[in-house]
């Protein structure tokens, strides 16, 4: 039987915006520094930025990049790739020139949008395409040559400093206005298919070489569409981005997801908490996705207490578990209220679970709710091949619902990878450890890469993470395993305390003692600020790298 939902996501997101700008056409879409731009505006940039990118040679199927920090140029280009069938690669601005050449490298990526200055006037871009393109700044854009990069057949940089081997992107804009490409882009757009690849996601690449997991128009559309359900998102919520675009968080959760709901984005180039606040109450922001260091950031704030607030209606927390102090002292202190927990990846339509409105903050805090109903989930037993037992943990597998809802197609160019992730039946390992409760929601038990061993014994550091957050003077733990002589591995807790707080190790350890089995309590306590633990772009710990620094200071090699 073919449900509604399925027949309603049957679009592509070029589609998409084209209702949802004719719907609400003088809505706000983004705000951003002194920017406003209206759904009508925005969908006529897009509009004339694909017909520009087909004026230049890009077609569907050629890969572009975008190498750059938030602004409204980001979200139309995305848009504008929708609309050709031109997958789009986030890059991470964080990325270091070698490692930019090797995404692009690795992703054929046949077109290159970036800004020449990032963070301001802080970076400038051109010594790391220099290192890439040589003599990209004296030879015109038609004799730009790239031996490291030999797809790469464009650049189109978005500031007014353009370098000589680089399209401007006004120029692109231009191009693109006059009404003799109209055919040609209702040409190309009839020809883009909802299963058709929208986006090139690459992985962290902690584990080895990074991964483009490729997701498509549909299946990204299908979990959105009830994400919305969830949320009760809809036009005249107004959503806060601090997060980047670069990221699954940016630019699924957050812009796909504006647009299929016709909200507002209010965005700001990062994150910084006392602009955050101040944003929240200036714009009237109702709906705020983050990593819970960000609400732990806007938490600590001095700011905190002169901010009105009382827009707020509901908080996305994803990408790290959040304590059910932090949830209260969201719900309490921010005025949030509901507060909402998800799970998902990027190869996998982005999200796959969520818990609800109602959930009461024990749920919410411990558990990353219930299924999709495009999502199929099973909890499997890594030894047997067999669904896990109620409470057991295994790894998290996911299945299309109805075709092509839920897995994406793999990943680009490395068939091995997606053999290994993807069974034969069409489920996907995750990669991740979970078990269900007793009432059917998903609890998370960390990586089947991060679990460790104890004299024999599995420990799944977010299963004790979990109990080290229900101690009231412990903000946030992390946990990993460390070389051992005799056990072969013992855990390690890297602890920040609540402002004010006083707790040494020994307490930390009796107190994991009292609730859980003698292999799971860490063996060494690290206290840390909260400024101490590296994270990623999207406000995830670097648990890796955490580990490495705290092992040297253990005198431990790993």
């Amino acid at each position: 039987m073919i449900e509604g939902w399925y027949e309603e996501t049957n679009r592509t997101w070029g589609n998409v915006l084209a209702d949802t700008a004719e719907r609400y056409p003088q809505a706000e879409f983004v705000v951003y520094r002194e920017q406003r731009v209206t759904y009508a505006n925005f969908y006529e940039q897009v509009q004339r930025c694909a017909r520009g990118l087909l004026s230049v040679g890009v077609r569907r199927g050629d890969n572009v990049a975008l190498w750059m920090t938030n602004c409204v140029e980001w979200l139309v280009v995305q848009f504008a790739a929708y609309a050709i069938g031109a997958p789009l690669i986030p890059v991470n601005t964080r990325l270091k020139p070698d490692e930019l050449c090797a995404t692009l490298r690795q992703s054929r990526a046949s077109t290159l949008v970036f800004k020449r200055y990032l963070l301001g006037d802080s970076i400038d871009t051109l010594p790391w395409l220099e290192r890439m393109i040589p003599g990209v700044d004296r030879a015109g854009p038609q004799r730009m040559c790239a031996p490291e990069l030999p797809e790469l057949k464009r650049l189109i940089c978005c500031d007014a400093d353009v370098p000589r081997g680089a399209l401007a992107y006004a120029q692109i804009l231009e191009t693109g206005q006059g009404w003799e490409c109209d055919a040609d882009l209702r040409r190309a757009a009839a020809r883009v298919n909802p299963f058709d690849v929208a986006n090139i996601v690459y992985t962290s690449g902690t584990t080895g070489a990074p991964k483009g997991g490729l997701s498509m128009h549909r299946n990204n559309m299908a979990a959105l569409y009830h994400w919305i359900e969830r949320t009760a998102l809809g036009p005249g919520d107004r959503v806060y981005l601090g997060v980047p675009l670069a990221t699954n968080f940016g630019c699924a959760y957050v812009s796909q997801l504006s647009v299929m709901a016709g909200s507002t984005i209010v965005m700001h180039e990062s994150f910084e908490p006392r602009l955050a606040l101040r944003a929240i109450e200036s714009e009237r922001i109702t709906w705020f996705p983050g990593a819970p260091t960000m609400y732990i950031m806007m938490l600590g704030s001095p700011e905190l207490g002169s901010a009105d607030l009382s827009s707020l209606r509901t908080a996305i927390v994803g990408g790290a578990p959040c304590t059910p102090a932090t949830i209260g002292a969201m719900k309490e202190r921010m005025g949030f209220r509901f507060v909402v927990q998800c799970y998902g990846l990027s190869e996998c339509a982005g999200l796959s679970t969520s818990t609800f409105l109602d959930d009461p903050i024990e749920k919410t805090a411990t558990t990353v709710g219930k299924p999709f109903p495009s999502c199929r989930l099973r909890i499997v037993n890594a030894d047997t091949l067999r669904d896990a037992e109620p409470g057991e943990p295994g790894e998290i597998w996911l299945h299309d619902a109805q075709p092509g809802s839920c897995v994406g197609k793999g990943y680009f160019e490395m068939p091995a990878a997606a053999n290994d992730a993807i069974t034969a039946d069409g489920w996907f390992r995750t990669g991740d450890v979970g078990s269900f409760d007793e009432d059917g929601y998903l609890r998370l038990c960390g990586r089947i890469k991060d679990m460790y061993i104890v004299g024999g014994f599995n420990a799944y550091p977010a299963e004790i993470e979990a109990v080290l957050h229900t101690h009231p003077k412990i903000r946030m733990a992390q946990v990993f395993g460390v070389p051992h002589e005799r056990l072969g591995e013992v855990g390690c807790a890297c602890v920040e305390l609540e402002p004010e707080a006083v707790l040494d190790g020994r307490e930390v350890i009796a107190f994991c003692q009292e609730r859980m089995a003698n292999y799971k309590v860490p063996r060494h306590v690290r206290f840390l600020r909260g400024t101490e633990f590296p994270l990623t772009s999207s406000g995830k710990v670097r648990k890796l790298e955490l580990r490495q620094r705290v092992a040297r200071d253990l005198g431990i090699e790993v």
